[in-house]
């Protein structure tokens, strides 16, 4: 919920912050997030749910305007084998990271073929697919894959079985006191990872596919989905005529000098191995399944990875824009899915309580759980991993809660020292304006707006009221009803460069927001009143 009186448009409401080891505000949040960690480990406790000490954990907050993390932190924990892997952890360490290859199967989707593709029906790229249309007669116990896009895939919308290939082993339980009937082994899984290795072909996956439901008709809600992510790994086989584990190399880990990312399993050296390699998992060989879950890397190589996506390295910027999207919702107000990723909204972030999302993708595997999150709003983000019995949730939202206010608070800081001030026009005209940051709103504010000598507080507001546009605003205009956000759009010119702004009204202006109709309504007001060809809502500065 935003505060009374801030309703600004989505988004960052200000630059985006740079040189962040330079502010002492930075300094003082990641001392504090250090410290808390460590005491977290002490007490095995912390504000954010319990803490297993025993666990090994590595984590790295990144920038993308620094090489070297703003924060590394490393726990060594107990439970690391003496008999292999490393005893001592760093940002080199190798970890299993289960599930974040799945965003970096999209990943490799993305650099190869970018998203044109994201419409095309998935029987357009994999043959074995096509032909298959018993869901015409039967669509509950039969998938149909006409309709089933590349991009629902991509982003868990598929409607398709969670694992096709079976992970567990339920199957061959023998308990019968859980309630389930024994199986005959003509109807185990086709496809099976066992301790040692996965036993199918991809023919033989194909094959299987036949005898799994669907979960929902395509499109109609997110539903986590390993198949779909492997189905996408084979499309991107079949369209390049490449393997993965080449795409993989060559696409990835090549161009970003990664050290510790591999499909196959790397020397047990490198790698941390709680208890020993069979409990952990660390040796589990997922064999063609890897896309969706088997992957490993060093926390290092996942924050490349993250600069790597908040840079744009590998992709048009464009490109990363529409990615960094929600392309589905769950049903809690605090998280939306993408491709693939898991968006978690912080919802109260400074003083004005505006929404900040991180998209993250999460993995687990094994004795291994690991986390990377982008936040774009900050152009920064986290990597982490576990080993062990430990869980990360309490670091995740340590971090939320510590850095992010901090984060908004240098933002303002830097914005207030290049932008705040009384501007007025250079040919001795009668027209002025004033522009300050307030601590407890977003955006810059208009304390003085003076035009040919007219009062434009008084005279946009009394325009604005005859319009009714929008109801609710104040005459004259305060600054909080008022507020300017910045726009990504920007030139270089002879004089420096030149960047835009855009005004934005608050119809909402000391209203508590109560009901859904009641949601805030700023982005209605963009470019809203035009003079000629001149937007009036535009401001425009050269640095």
């Amino acid at each position: 919920s935003l505060a009374a009186g801030a309703c600004p448009i989505y988004g960052p409401v200000f630059p985006i912050p740079t040189d962040l080891m330079s502010s002492g505000t930075i300094k003082e949040a990641l001392k504090a997030i250090n410290q808390t960690i460590s005491s977290s480990f002490k007490s095995e406790n912390s504000a954010y749910g319990p803490v297993n000490s025993t666990a090994a954990y590595t984590l790295h907050i990144f920038s993308l305007d620094s090489k070297e993390p703003l924060l590394e932190y490393y726990h060594d924990g107990t439970t690391l084998s003496n008999n292999s892997g490393v005893q001592e952890l760093d940002g080199d360490t190798i970890f299993r990271i289960g599930s974040i290859s799945k965003l970096i199967t999209v990943y490799l989707f993305l650099t190869e073929l970018g998203d044109g593709l994201w419409n095309d029906p998935i029987t357009q790229h994999i043959p074995e697919l096509r032909g298959r249309d018993k869901s015409e007669e039967n669509p509950v116990d039969y998938i149909n894959w006409d309709q089933i896009t590349v991009g629902a895939m991509a982003g868990h919308l598929a409607g398709l079985p969670r694992d096709l290939v079976d992970i567990v082993g339920l199957y061959a339980n023998t308990d019968t006191s859980f309630g389930f009937p024994l199986l005959l082994p003509s109807e185990y899984p086709a496809c099976i990872v066992t301790s040692e290795k996965y036993t199918c072909t991809r023919q033989q996956f194909f094959d299987a596919i036949n005898d799994r439901q669907p979960t929902f008709l395509p499109n109609t809600v997110a539903a986590y989905s390993d198949t779909g992510i492997l189905l996408l790994a084979y499309a991107l086989e079949s369209i390049t005529g490449r393997s993965y584990e080449e795409i993989l190399k060559t696409n990835l880990v090549d161009v970003l000098g990664l050290t510790g990312t591999s499909f196959s399993k790397p020397e047990d050296v490198r790698g941390a191995i709680p208890f020993n390699i069979a409990l952990s998992q660390w040796a589990r060989d997922l064999g063609a399944t890897a896309p969706m879950g088997g992957l490993y890397a060093s926390t290092s190589d996942l924050s490349k990875i993250g600069r790597s996506i908040l840079n744009s390295t590998l992709l048009q910027k464009n490109t990363t824009r529409a990615w960094l999207k929600p392309t589905s919702y769950t049903s809690s107000l605090y998280g939306d899915v993408g491709r693939p990723w898991e968006i978690y909204r912080a919802a109260d972030v400074g003083p004005s309580k505006r929404l900040v999302d991180l998209y993250t993708k999460g993995g687990d595997l094994g004795l291994y759980q690991a986390n990377l999150a982008v936040v774009p709003d900050y152009n920064m983000g986290f990597a982490l991993a576990v080993a062990g019995t430990g869980s990360h949730l309490w670091l995740d939202n340590l971090i939320v809660d510590m850095l992010f206010p901090a984060l908004e608070a240098a933002a303002r800081e830097q914005t207030d020292a290049s932008y705040a001030g009384t501007y007025t026009v250079r040919n001795g005209g009668n027209s002025s304006i004033v522009l300050n940051t307030d601590p407890q709103l977003p955006g810059l504010g208009i304390s003085s707006w003076i035009s040919n000598g007219t009062d434009m507080l008084t005279a946009f507001g009394t325009l604005l009221d005859s319009l009714g546009l929008p109801a609710n605003i104040p005459v004259p205009l305060t600054p909080s009803a008022l507020r300017v956000y910045p726009t990504n759009l920007e030139r270089e010119t002879d004089g420096g460069t030149e960047v835009a702004w855009r005004m934005s009204l608050d119809p909402q202006v000391g209203t508590p927001f109560t009901g859904p109709f009641s949601a805030c309504s700023s982005w209605f007001s963009v470019d809203l009143l035009v003079l000629g060809k001149f937007p009036i809502d535009e401001f425009l500065f050269t640095l």
